[in-house]
């Protein structure tokens, strides 16, 4: 069986891994643009990867030449999900989550927030304000700073928080920094000033507190769900919080979600708020895997592929999980 992973990130690696262990006789054929991408030490044929013009046909040309029978898409994972039928057609399965109208919602976070308001899943939703010109971008910030919340904010279509910033009064980094960085309020302002808002800009209040990372897939037998707690650091806590769970299930039965995807949380004065889903496995699925027991990857594979598969919750309620840095040679 050949199964394709393009351009992933390095929890590839990983996710590879654990799928061998389920069944030694996949083979793998892995893409990138980084001719050192890590997770190519474990791929038994390693490609290039083109440039993003025409890259769904590339993607389809390519499953009809390597003779794919699953893919695994990470770039441009959207259009690829759109165009299921194709891959459908010429015998390629997607392991990635299809359903057009779900991952429209998924991938923009107002409209996340917005339809799981209307579906009565209001407290777990942190307060938001979805901004379409620069004068909304100051209104909404000045009114959390009011109401006491120090305040972030990115573009609602963002993934890895490559347009996020948290708004200080005396930030230490200047407005050149990279993702993530603190900035003030002036220089926020003239950070949204150069951009056309051709998507909103969700402003919101920044949750201080621990997050917490759900891995999740729909079986037969229910709901799988294995909750990560970011304790700081290396170390992750995967605890079987019944609250996280309950929380979780009322969310996922909004969406039709048939292959791993990740629910992500904060809290804040105790309460846990709902950051984002995303419609794929977590960059940390290892940690969840190993820290649970489960074999998610190789149980998602199965699924897809109309196999038996079986799993269970392990007997202990919390485990504590790290990772290190482990230096590899790559050939």
């Amino acid at each position: 069986m050949n199964i394709w992973f393009n351009h992933w990130f390095s929890a590839a690696y990983h996710i590879i891994n654990y799928m061998r262990e389920s069944d030694k006789n996949i083979h793998i054929i892995g893409t990138n643009s980084r001719a050192d991408s890590v997770y190519k030490l474990v791929c038994d044929e390693w490609y290039n990867e083109p440039s993003d013009d025409s890259y769904v046909e590339h993607c389809i040309d390519f499953c009809k030449e390597y003779k794919i029978n699953v893919f695994v898409p990470r770039r441009h994972m959207k259009e690829i999900t759109e165009n299921s039928s194709r891959f459908a057609e010429i015998g390629t399965a997607l392991l990635a989550n299809t359903d057009k109208t779900d991952i429209e919602l998924i991938y923009d976070k107002v409209k996340t927030y917005d339809y799981l308001k209307s579906n009565g899943l209001s407290a777990v939703i942190p307060k938001y304000y979805s901004c379409g010109n620069s004068e909304e971008f100051a209104r909404a910030v000045l009114d959390l700073q009011k109401k006491g919340y120090k305040v972030c904010y990115k573009i609602s279509v963002d993934e890895g928080g490559i347009s996020y910033h948290v708004i200080e009064e005396n930030p230490t980094v200047s407005i050149w920094c990279k993702s993530s960085s603190h900035v003030s309020f002036e220089d926020s302002i003239e950070i949204i000033g150069s951009y056309d808002f051709s998507v909103p800009v969700i402003v919101m209040p920044y949750l201080s507190q621990p997050e917490v990372s759900v891995d999740c897939l729909k079986t037969d037998r229910g709901l799988l769900m294995i909750p990560r707690y970011k304790m700081g650091g290396r170390v992750s806590k995967v605890d079987f919080d019944k609250n996280i769970m309950q929380i979780t299930e009322s969310i996922s039965e909004k969406f039709v979600l048939e292959m791993p995807y990740n629910v992500q949380y904060r809290f804040y004065d105790g309460r846990p708020y709902l950051l984002e889903i995303n419609p794929r496995m977590s960059g940390g699925i290892q940690l969840s895997c190993m820290g649970s027991g489960i074999n998610l990857p190789a149980l998602a594979l199965k699924k897809l592929l109309n196999q038996p598969y079986e799993w269970k919750y392990p007997d202990f309620q919390s485990r504590k999980v790290a990772h290190i840095e482990t230096p590899v040679i790559i050939k």
